[in-house]
């Protein structure tokens, strides 16, 4: 069998690397030829047009920005809806949870499946195996993309409805956000109390204060490593959409306010593609750190 990808951005490379790994086929489509090229490179086969992935694929993985790139590839003129036979599909991307259950419920009335499959990780998680898979929808599509789900990600957590992964993966990362911006915050108060900061690092990460984040973003907020394992960009989207959330939910977020004013002004300083380990980039100067 061969697994389409729609959408070659950092996640749906990851997803790409994971099959190819385990000796699956993966045919993929992005708009971007140059991430076309580098799935070629790695063994995969390059799509035409969406037509050509559905023609030769009983299970597409869609992994594209957002819920508007999402709708037009599920449900728009020629997309997956329109297919001509049944396809299973893996919903990658974070979408508000009722547009969410919306796409699943068109979805099954034009007789496909939509497994909604959000990753709690980043794309060298998921590459390494190490991100979680979030699982809700359709329960007999799940069924039967589960060993595929299973080679994605190794550990899943399973919900119910389509939606419920969405609002589950939405509170982790207000959760994991406000981790990475308050890492940032300390690191720089450290330095500016001529604390080295790598031995600050080491300290706070046996400390009570401890957690994950610390591991994969603090190295990087030192070095000012901003090599995407994660964008900026998609980082604001994600807060805009809690932030959106929460005020159709009536659930007042302070926090999130704040951090969504740190994101916006560390792209304006080193731009939207860079790792989400910059946000401290809005919190500097530290003259003690590299």
């Amino acid at each position: 069998m061969t697994t389409g990808i729609i959408g070659l951005g950092l996640m749906g490379m990851a997803l790409a690397e994971r099959l190819l790994d385990a000796g699956q086929r993966v045919v993929g489509l992005d708009v971007d030829p140059a991430r076309g090229a580098v799935l070629a490179a790695k063994g995969g086969a390059i799509a035409d047009d969406l037509d050509m992935v559905t023609r030769s694929c009983a299970t597409v993985l869609v992994a594209v920005y957002d819920a508007g790139q999402t709708e037009q590839v599920l449900l728009g003129h020629g997309g997956i809806a329109d297919a001509r036979r049944s396809i299973d599909i893996i919903c990658i991307t974070t979408c508000p949870p009722d547009q969410m259950a919306d796409f699943a419920a068109r979805l099954t009335a034009a007789g496909h499946g939509l497994v909604e499959f959000p990753i709690s990780g980043t794309s060298a998680q998921l590459r390494r195996g190490e991100a979680i898979g979030l699982v809700a929808g359709d329960a007999t599509a799940r069924k039967r993309t589960a060993p595929l789900l299973a080679l994605l990600c190794p550990e899943r957590l399973e919900f119910g409805p389509a939606g419920d992964a969405a609002r589950t993966k939405l509170a982790i990362n207000l959760v994991l956000q406000l981790n990475r911006a308050a890492l940032a915050e300390g690191l720089a108060y450290a330095t500016a109390l001529g604390l080295d900061a790598g031995a600050f690092l080491a300290a706070l990460q046996r400390s009570a204060a401890a957690s994950q984040v610390m591991a994969g973003k603090g190295p990087k907020m030192i070095a000012r490593d901003y090599a995407p394992e994660s964008h900026l960009a998609q980082t604001l989207k994600d807060a805009e959409m809690i932030l959106q959330t929460a005020l159709v939910a009536g659930q007042a977020l302070p926090l999130m306010l704040v951090q969504r004013a740190l994101l916006r002004d560390a792209i304006t300083t080193v731009g939207e593609a860079a790792d989400s380990a910059a946000i401290i980039e809005a919190i500097r100067p530290c003259q003690g750190m590299p």
